[in-house]
C-alpha cells in the first residue's frame, strides 16, 4: 500500500505535464537554461517582468461564458486525472479584478520545449495557472502602460471574409437585435465589395 501511494505521489507531476502547452520556451533549451531564465521573473515579449509576489490586473473574461480562458485550475488539483477523458479545466470566472503571482512553474522538455505559467491566487483557496502571454493578447491580464502594445484597431484588425459578415449580421437579425432592411441593406453593402 505504501509503495503504490508513493507512486502516485511520483507520477503526479509527470501527469500534469500532459496539458495543453500555453507559452513555450524555444526548442531545444536545457531546464537549466530555462530556470535560469526565471531567475530575474519571466519576461513578455513587450519587456514587461513579471516577479513571484506581483499583483497583477486581470481584464474581462473572454469566453461566452464570461470565464477566463487562459487562467484555470491547475492540474494538479487532488484527485484529479489530468490524462482521463473526462478531465474538465476549471476556469476563472469574471469577478476577480487582481491576481497575486505565488509562483512561476515550468514543465515540458527539451525536445518539445518548455512552458512557463504563472500560479496565481484570486483571493480563493485554489491557485490558477494563468498563460500569461495568452491572456494579455486577449486583454484577460492588463500590462501596465509603458508595457502596453498600441495597436490601431483598424489596421490590426483582422479582416472577416465575406460569409463571416453575413453570419455576424445574420445572428444579430436572428437576435432581434436590428430588422429585416438594416440586415439586407448591409447584405447588399457586403457583396458589392470587391
Amino acid at each position: 500500500m505504501r509503495l503504490l501511494v508513493l507512486l502516485i505521489i511520483a507520477c503526479a507531476p509527470i501527469a500534469s505535464f500532459a496539458q495543453n502547452k500555453p507559452d513555450t520556451i524555444s526548442y531545444g533549451s536545457s531546464l537549466g537554461e530555462v530556470y535560469d531564465m526565471l531567475k530575474d521573473g519571466y519576461t513578455t515579449a513587450s519587456g514587461w517582468t513579471i516577479n513571484e509576489g506581483d499583483t497583477l490586473q486581470l481584464g474581462k473574461g473572454t469566453m461566452p461564458t464570461k470565464k477566463f480562458a487562459f487562467i484555470y485550475q491547475g492540474p494538479n488539483r487532488p484527485f484529479i486525472n489530468p490524462n482521463a477523458s473526462n478531465y474538465e479545466k476549471i476556469y476563472l470566472t469574471n469577478n476577480a479584478k487582481i491576481a497575486r503571482v505565488k509562483n512561476l512553474r515550468v514543465y515540458g522538455n527539451k525536445k518539445s520545449g518548455f512552458t512557463v505559467v504563472a500560479v496565481v491566487g484570486v483571493g480563493e483557496m485554489q491557485n490558477y495557472w494563468l498563460e500569461i502571454d495568452n491572456a494579455i493578447e486577449v486583454g484577460e491580464l492588463i500590462p501596465p502602460a509603458e508595457y502596453a502594445t498600441k495597436k490601431n484597431d483598424k489596421q490590426d484588425a483582422p479582416k472577416l471574409s465575406k460569409a463571416d459578415e453575413l453570419k455576424k449580421w445574420k445572428d444579430l437579425l436572428d437576435a432581434g437585435a436590428i430588422t429585416q432592411e438594416e440586415y439586407d441593406a448591409q447584405k447588399k453593402k457586403i457583396l458589392e465589395q470587391p
